[in-house]
C-alpha cells in the first residue's frame, strides 16, 4: 500500500466529518482535535490511527510498518459511523436540549421569587 491510497481514505473521512457533522479543518487530524466531543472515543481512536498509518506511509521503510487489516477496519469503522449520523435527529435533540435548559431556568427563577415573597413575609 503506498501513501496515496491511504490518503484517498483520510480524505473521504474528511469529507464525512465536513458533511456530516459540520467539521472543517485543514486536515483530518485538526478536524479529529475540533470533533472530539462529536465522535465516540473508539471511532476517534480508529481515525486517529488512519492519521498515524498516514503519516508512516511517507516513509517507504516505515510503511511496512502499516497493519493494512487494521487499515481497513478502522476505515470501515469511522465510515459506517460518520454515514450513519442523522442530522435532522442530532438538530432537533440540540433544540429540545435547548428548551429544556431554558425551562429548568424558568423554575429556578420562579423557586427563587416565591422564596423571597415568603421570607418577606409577603406571601
Amino acid at each position: 500500500m503506498n501513501g496515496d491510497d491511504i490518503n484517498a481514505r483520510l480524505a473521504e473521512i474528511s469529507g464525512l466529518l465536513e458533511s456530516q457533522l459540520h467539521v472543517r479543518g485543514r486536515s483530518l487530524d485538526v478536524q479529529l482535535r475540533r470533533a472530539r466531543r462529536l465522535l465516540p472515543s473508539a471511532v476517534r481512536r480508529e481515525a486517529q490511527y488512519l492519521v498515524q498509518a498516514a503519516g508512516l506511509a511517507q516513509n517507504p521503510k516505515l510503511a511496512r510498518m502499516i497493519d493494512m487489516a487494521k487499515v481497513d477496519s478502522a476505515q470501515a469503522r469511522v465510515v459506517a459511523y460518520l454515514q450513519g449520523v442523522d442530522r435532522q435527529r442530532r438538530r432537533r435533540d440540540r433544540l429540545l436540549n435547548l428548551l429544556a435548559l431554558n425551562a429548568f431556568y424558568v423554575l429556578v427563577v420562579g423557586i427563587a421569587v416565591v422564596a423571597v415573597l415568603v421570607w418577606r413575609g409577603i406571601v
